[in-house]
């Protein structure tokens, strides 16, 4: 029986070590991640998404959304986005005018909005209150967003179920626990978030594909277009019918 304990201890002793070695590494994992999000003077990639939404009785509803973001900096987006239940949308930024169209409603508004990418972001989010999940990957200064809400950070492991080979980072924060997924390329596989100090502390995790920061993107994707007989509407309110209000409950920003 000792003999056996003895063994396990051996055993296990190698796999602490090069957990405690590799772990003072877990910063550089995911500064590097940020940085070359960041610096990319362009990029796409799809993003499958899921997220709960706590009921009053305390479960949790999961539910989920794709969406294509395309971004060529200094001052191109275009993200479109499809809801589990059918319902879709986007966001398109061309350097002057920000345009929100809904297309299951075929309405779209107008936004005379003159700046880059990071202007845009913050605007959607902090003015107009539109979801912009992962909005920080968004934007050039994701490391220091990474540092704000960072009060630690360990290296967990390396993944090596998926086709790629990722580091598995785990950070800490005041309002939100993080996972994020890393290639040996930096950028994220997956990303888990919990909201730990909302009721039931829900999750949200988005699953990254097909990422390209080497091809450029056409001007005209960047060029929105109203499908027939859409109606331009002076101010873009997000549906609220009460289902709608749940989901927006368990987004991520």
């Amino acid at each position: 029986m000792k003999k056996h304990k003895w063994l396990l201890i051996c055993l296990a002793l190698p796999a602490l070590i090069m957990g405690n070695a590799v772990a003072s590494d877990a910063q550089s994992r995911l500064a590097a991640m940020a940085n070359t999000l960041a610096s990319a003077k362009h990029f796409s990639v799809n993003i499958s998404m899921s997220y709960d939404v706590v009921q009053d009785s305390g479960q949790k509803i999961q539910f989920s959304e794709i969406r294509e973001v395309r971004l060529s900096r200094p001052n191109q987006l275009r993200v479109d986005s499809r809801q589990s239940d059918g319902t879709s949308g986007g966001l398109v930024f061309d350097g002057k005018v920000m345009t929100l169209f809904n297309t299951d409603e075929n309405v779209y508004s107008q936004t005379l909005l003159t700046g880059n990418i990071d202007t845009a972001v913050r605007y959607a989010v902090g003015e107009l209150g539109i979801r912009v999940p992962l909005a920080r990957m968004l934007v050039t200064t994701l490391p220091d967003e990474l540092k704000k809400i960072s009060n630690k950070v360990d290296y967990v492991e390396q993944n090596t179920l998926t086709g790629t080979p990722t580091d598995h980072i785990a950070g800490r924060g005041r309002d939100v626990d993080y996972q994020v997924w890393i290639a040996k390329d930096n950028l994220p596989h997956r990303i888990v978030i919990t909201y730990k100090n909302e009721p039931g502390q829900p999750q949200f995790q988005a699953d990254f594909s097909d990422w390209d920061l080497s091809s450029a993107i056409t001007v005209n994707t960047f060029a929105y277009t109203p499908a027939k007989d859409a109606e331009k509407i002076p101010v873009f309110v997000p549906d609220r019918r009460p289902q709608d209000v749940g989901k927006e409950q368990g987004a991520s920003r």
